[in-house]
């Protein structure tokens, strides 16, 4: 059984946290944990940070929190930028040229 991996972005609200992002990454692992590894933010104590983003591994329909990590806004801006340009060059750019 193959699993997937994606990046969720989740906002608290007064009904607790609500996604508002997933950034698919495939079924690569040590594509996955590179790429969450190079995201800015801490990792969450308890209930704290308004901004989570967090690593699912998905298998056989179940989604599994692998880590999660609070960001600020600013934090959050550059991390959207990091992962729009490292998926870019997964999907578009040969292997070879990396």
């Amino acid at each position: 059984m193959e699993s997937k991996f994606y990046i969720e972005l989740n906002m608290k609200t007064i009904d607790g946290f609500e996604r508002f992002g997933c950034f698919e990454l495939g079924s690569d692992r040590g594509f996955a944990l590179r790429l969450f590894g190079g995201l800015a933010g801490r990792p969450v104590e308890g209930d704290t940070g308004v901004l989570h983003i967090d690593l699912v591994e998905k298998r056989g329909g179940l989604p599994m929190n692998m880590q999660v990590i609070s960001c600020t806004a600013e934090e959050l801006g550059k991390n959207m930028k990091y992962l729009a340009r490292e998926l870019f060059k997964k999907l578009n750019l040969d292997d070879t040229l990396l």
